[in-house]
């Protein structure tokens, strides 16, 4: 499951609509717990003709404000509560080992001096942390991942959901929700994510940290993009997962496979979602991370 910034404001909506707003564009992912499985009620989309994000940060909040109401002024949104992202590019991961037997507060004491000793400022970043497992041969200690969020894009979130009067299900790391999503948590360690997308291009790969890459990573062409990534992927996973809005992901996805060896692919939509195979074959893969939100908001 994917780590929220604020565990303590997470609520299990039975009607989500997730939003992944973009640099210029807002899509949204409306699903319905039917018994234990979601049901996809509505894809739908909005461009906007000026800028609405730039490196994660809202610069035009009163436009987003207005065509996120767009989107959700459907009779199929009526009571549905929010699920929103903060884009990879607003945090800050390190991976840490903290003894087992360390309670709440003392792991997050642990995450803040920890974080304060590599930049982080209580000021600026809003500081959060998520289990891993078990430290393989230390079974008194356990991985964790800290995090830290930049309190400005917190509060845009928060303060759009206010505009919208949506109560909010989840505020969750792009990066971590997605993988959540995508992955077969049987093998979530053999799985990566790449994730090409206009709004952010990175690359997660078992409990390390996620690596943002630059924003012309895409743009440069597969080979060049496998050389920056390649070195990223030790060890080397079995799958590698892509997904975003990012043209000619086929041709990225091939290039991995003949030069590199890796089973490379377009993230297919996970099984637990209530679809027939004909439809989810439909469903373009840049729309992943809002259902991917939508989902988490009914975990």
């Amino acid at each position: 499951m994917a780590s929220s910034i604020f565990p303590s404001r997470r609520v299990s909506a039975r009607l989500c609509a997730g939003l992944d707003i973009g640099p210029d564009r807002v899509q949204l992912a409306l699903l319905r717990r039917c018994g234990q499985r979601p049901q996809l009620l509505r894809l739908d989309q909005r461009r906007s003709a000026r800028p609405l994000c730039r490196d994660g940060q809202v610069v035009d909040f009163d436009a987003l404000v207005l065509i996120c109401r767009s989107l959700l002024d459907n009779p199929a949104c009526q009571g549905a509560m929010l699920a929103l992202a903060l884009p990879a590019a607003t945090l800050t991961g390190r991976r840490l080992v903290l003894p087992a037997a360390s309670s709440e507060v003392q792991r997050l004491a642990q995450v803040r001096a920890e974080m304060a000793a590599h930049g982080a400022s209580d000021e600026a970043q809003v500081l959060d942390y998520r289990v891993l497992g078990p430290q393989p041969a230390s079974p008194a200690d356990v991985q964790v991942l800290a995090l830290a969020a930049s309190t400005l894009a917190i509060e845009d979130r928060l303060a759009l959901a206010e505009a919208l009067s949506r109560p909010l299900a989840t505020l969750a790391p792009e990066d971590l929700c997605l993988a959540a999503w995508l992955r077969d948590e049987r093998r979530a360690d053999q799985t990566a994510i790449l994730r090409l997308d206009r709004g952010g291009n990175w690359l997660l790969h078992g409990t390390a940290p996620t690596h943002c890459l630059s924003p012309q990573a895409a743009a440069r062409g597969p080979l060049p993009l496998l050389a920056s990534v390649a070195p990223l992927l030790t060890p080397l996973p079995r799958r590698l997962l892509l997904s975003g809005d990012a043209p000619n992901l086929n041709v990225t996805a091939r290039a991995f496979i003949k030069y590199a060896g890796i089973d490379a692919q377009l993230a297919p939509i996970p099984s637990p979602l209530m679809l027939s195979s004909a439809i989810a074959a439909q469903i373009p893969v840049d729309y992943q991370l809002a259902l991917a939100l939508a989902w988490e908001g009914m975990a």
